[in-house]
């Protein structure tokens, strides 16, 4: 069993500093701290003051008016929040979760393809188990960004991400392939599949967070390989199926989606070279939210919507 001796860091520190770091991490602001903590600003600068001392590290400076963390503050942020976050939960009297009597709201960050699986059913499935939660869905582009988990103004992420840091969760979802999706009316629209040699022979389109920056399509292709050349940048995913119905270009999405797509719209899907098929949607979230029960149960939610609607899909 532990005894005191075998803490020697935790003995040096008042625990109260621990809950003014975590709260100015959070906030960035000591105005903001104050606030929460009901402190006045000169004692939360004394406890940051006291925290730099005993840690040896400046943890927060001022940039342009607000606090920016160093790297240890960062490193030290996710292991602190969730050991108070654990005391907290050790301290607080068990109660059984309810998802009809919860309430609050919950922020999910997806990509436009996810969204377009995951949106309609889940909002339906909240408004029946959980009718006091509200959903807030909130566009995600391109490779995993932290900031909006750290920060906890999202609580879920949900994409087609690529490396994602040691810290946060993880969860694979469903793995898609990712196919060309054209007009019925297309000339290539019968053709089932494409080659490698004829990514150049077609006009493609894509969206304008991909506009100047490398896409999966560079690092995937050789030299050598077709070229993917797109001479168009849409605003947003929603409006492409009414793009393609109404000219000759195509684009690529993961193959449920445009299955999707192909009900409401006269569009054809065709296969991509194999080097650029594969894809996998996955859902990340803190670690601090990993213990929350309204969290957990919401992140089995969309687990089980997803699978409801790939099975009723039918196989890819």
């Amino acid at each position: 069993m532990r005894d005191a001796q075998s803490l020697p860091f935790l003995r040096r520190l008042d625990m109260n500093l621990l809950l003014t770091f975590d709260v100015l991490m959070r906030t960035r602001s000591a105005t903001a701290s104050s606030r929460l903590l009901h402190k006045t600003q000169p004692a939360i600068s004394r406890d940051l003051a006291r925290l730099r001392l005993r840690l040896e590290d400046p943890l927060l400076v001022v940039v342009k008016g607000r606090f920016v963390p160093t790297e240890r503050a960062l490193e030290l942020h996710a292991s602190v929040h969730d050991a108070l976050a654990q005391i907290e939960a050790a301290l607080r009297p068990p109660e059984a979760f309810d998802p009809a009597r919860a309430e609050g709201v919950v922020n999910i960050g997806t990509g436009a393809h996810s969204e377009i699986l995951l949106a309609a059913p889940l909002i339906e499935r909240l408004h029946r188990a959980a009718p006091g939660v509200t959903l807030r869905f909130q566009s995600l582009h391109g490779d995993f960004a932290p900031d909006d988990l750290e920060a906890e103004r999202l609580h879920i992420a949900i994409g087609l991400f690529g490396k994602v840091p040691a810290r946060f969760h993880r969860d694979a979802l469903h793995t898609d392939r990712r196919v060309c999706v054209l007009s019925a009316r297309h000339p290539w629209a019968a053709r089932g599949a494409l080659t490698l040699a004829d990514l150049g022979a077609i006009k493609w389109f894509a969206f304008e967070q991909m506009y100047g920056r490398e896409t999966t399509f560079d690092r995937l292709l050789k030299p050598g390989d077709g070229r993917m050349a797109f001479s168009a940048y849409l605003s947003g995913f929603g409006v492409a199926p009414y793009v393609l119905v109404d000219t000759d270009y195509a684009t690529t999405m993961p193959a449920s989606v445009a299955r999707a797509h192909c009900r409401h719209f006269p569009l054809a899907m065709l296969e991509m070279p194999a080097r650029l098929r594969r894809m996998e949607l996955a859902m990340v979230w803190a670690r601090r939210q990993h213990a929350s029960p309204l969290q957990a149960w919401l992140r089995g939610q969309v687990r089980d919507v997803l699978r409801e609607r790939l099975a009723a899909d039918g196989p890819a």
